[in-house]
C-alpha cells in the first residue's frame, strides 16, 4: 500500500538564484528535418515571470511527440510533465514524472515519447523534496492542481521527507536555457540538466 501526499500550490522565494537565457538563434525555423523520420523543433520557452515552468513549442499540435530526457537528477528531485485541460489550468494531470532512477510508476510506459493531445496545455517543471537518506519516492498521484506534485510511496519515505521545506521553496528555478542544435537544454537550480525536443512525423519521408 502506498501513502499519498498532495502539496499545495508552490511559489518561489525572493532569494531564488538568478535566471539567464543564452542568446537563441532567431533564424532557426520552427521545424527542421532530422534523421529518423521526424521533423524536430527545439523552440521550448521558459515562463518569463517565475522562470520555473517550461512550455512546448507554440507550433506543437495534436499527434506531435514530446521527447524529454533528464541527463541526471539529484536523489531528491522530481521532473514533472503536467497536462492542463483548460487555459486556466483549473484541472491538471501529471502525465509523466522522473526521479533519479528514471521514469516513475505506477502507470505502464510503452514509449519514451509522449503524444500531445488536442487542446491540452503542457507544463514541464522540477520539484525538490529534501529527504533524509538516499531513498526517493517511486510513484505519484496523477490528478493534482497545476504546478503541484503529489508523491506516493512507503510511509518511511514520507517520514524522512521535508514536505514543509518543499512547500516553502517551491518549484526549482530554470537557471539557464539554450538551444544546442535541434535540442532545447535546460539547467535547473541544483545543477540537473534536461534535454527536450518536439517531434513531428515527416510524412514526406514515408511517401511513395
Amino acid at each position: 500500500m502506498f501513502n499519498h501526499c498532495r502539496l499545495p500550490a508552490l511559489f518561489l522565494l525572493a532569494t531564488a538564484p538568478v535566471w539567464s537565457e543564452s542568446r537563441l538563434d532567431t533564424m532557426t525555423p520552427p521545424l527542421a528535418t532530422h534523421l529518423g523520420g521526424y521533423l524536430v523543433s527545439a523552440n521550448f520557452t521558459v515562463d518569463p515571470e517565475r522562470h520555473t515552468v517550461i512550455s512546448p513549442p507554440t507550433e506543437a499540435g495534436a499527434g506531435d511527440l514530446l521527447s524529454i530526457r533528464p541527463l541526471r537528477l539529484n536523489a531528491d528531485e522530481y521532473l514533472v510533465l503536467q497536462k492542463c485541460s483548460s487555459d486556466d489550468c483549473s484541472g491538471a494531470q501529471v502525465v509523466r514524472a522522473w526521479n533519479a532512477f528514471g521514469i516513475m510508476g505506477p502507470y505502464p510506459i510503452l514509449s519514451n515519447k509522449v503524444p500531445i493531445e488536442k487542446g491540452a496545455k503542457y507544463l514541464i517543471w522540477m520539484q525538490r523534496i529534501p529527504t533524509k537518506g538516499v531513498e526517493t519516492f517511486p510513484s505519484f498521484t496523477r490528478n493534482s492542481p497545476a504546478r503541484v506534485f503529489s508523491p506516493a510511496g512507503p510511509a518511511r519515505i514520507f517520514a524522512a521527507a521535508d514536505l514543509k521545506g518543499a512547500l516553502a521553496h517551491g518549484p526549482l528555478l530554470v537557471t539557464n536555457s539554450a538551444k544546442e542544435g535541434l535540442t532545447f537544454v535546460a539547467k535547473f537550480e541544483g545543477g540537473s540538466v534536461v534535454r527536450m525536443q518536439m517531434l513531428r512525423a515527416d510524412r514526406r519521408a514515408t511517401a511513395p
